[in-house]
């Protein structure tokens, strides 16, 4: 009846260990489980998003003429900084410097000399635009300019990475918004 017994404690012992190793390997998932969605979360907190805007209207002066403005923007609308990596300008699949070589082009197609009030901003790799930067690259008020400026169909590529390094690539005018780069 001994035997039996020992049977029995051993079985109950190993029953035990057993539950214990369960339990362990269980904390252990969870765990790693949590570990990840804090990863996710805190990525996503810091996650830029770069949009494009362009605004244009026109009015007449007081003094009888005429004044068209036209501007393009480029916002972070992300909840982190945008780091900017890359950057490339195009207009009409040619690929420029910067957007005032653009502008040069433009006005040679046309035929425009002289031009009103024209300001230009540019993007420099490294440049950081916080959350809510906007970032005016085109403005213009001129009746010649604005126009034909608005229709060019420029293309305007940033790549551009979040504190943690994840890469993105926005193109202006592309409908599908920024593409994540593995």
């Amino acid at each position: 009846m001994q035997k039996a017994q020992n049977k029995l404690k051993l079985s109950l012992n190993t029953v035990v260990g057993l539950c214990a190793i369960v339990t362990s390997i269980c904390a252990i998932i969870i765990t790693l489980y949590q570990t990840r969605l804090q990863k996710v979360q805190q990525y996503a907190s810091v996650k830029p998003l770069l949009m494009s805007y362009s605004n244009s209207f026109s009015d007449l002066k007081k003094t009888g003429e005429n004044n068209y403005h036209y501007e393009f923007l480029i916002v972070n609308q992300g909840l982190g900084p945008a780091i900017v990596s890359d950057y490339d300008f195009y207009y009409k699949s040619k690929r420029y410097k910067n957007i005032a070589e653009i502008l040069k082009q433009i006005k040679k197609d046309h035929g425009l000399e002289a031009t009103k009030s024209v300001v230009l901003a540019n993007l420099w790799k490294n440049e950081i635009l916080p959350v809510g930067e906007k970032l005016s690259l085109i403005n213009i008020n001129d009746e010649h300019l604005g126009p034909l400026v608005e229709k060019a169909n420029i293309k305007i590529m940033v790549q551009y990475k979040s504190l943690y390094g994840e890469e993105w690539r926005f193109i202006s005018n592309d409908k599908a918004g920024p593409q994540e780069i593995d």
